[in-house]
């Protein structure tokens, strides 16, 4: 009888682990197969509401690129420090972000950012780092 029991609530430890752990899994399409079925608006570009958003999620986090830690010198947690340090490394920020052969990948330890979002950024560097 007890290894009855004790089989039987192994079973269904099993059965929720496994529950469990495929609720974890998120299928990211633009992750897995690089492309995205809504389209991307860069016409904007501007930095308030393009480009601050995504340097706050991905660049500007604790311990990354922020006020505090500035890592490598990088604070991209304002617009006149984004600005400034892009300025100076603009080929290195975004062969960084862009995961490219020889830079070091940003965000450290993270997926790609959305093709998307560096197509904001880059349009709002190409369109001059206007402050909007």
């Amino acid at each position: 009888m007890k290894k009855t029991i004790l089989i039987t609530l192994s079973f269904l430890g099993s059965i929720l682990l496994s529950i469990s752990i495929q609720s974890c899994y998120n299928d990211n399409e633009e992750v897995l197969y690089g492309t995205s079925t809504t389209t991307c608006d860069t016409a904007i570009g501007t930095y308030t509401k393009n480009v601050l958003p995504i340097m706050n999620a991905q660049c500007a986090t604790s311990g990354c690129h922020n006020t505090a830690t500035a890592s490598a010198g990088a604070n991209l947690s304002g617009y006149t420090t984004t600005k400034s340090y892009i300025t100076n490394n603009k080929d290195l920020f975004i062969g960084s972000i862009k995961h490219t052969s020889g830079f070091s990948a940003m965000p450290k330890g993270g997926n790609k950012m959305a093709t998307c979002d560096i197509s904001k950024i880059e349009s709002w560097i190409n369109a001059g780092m206007p402050n909007n």
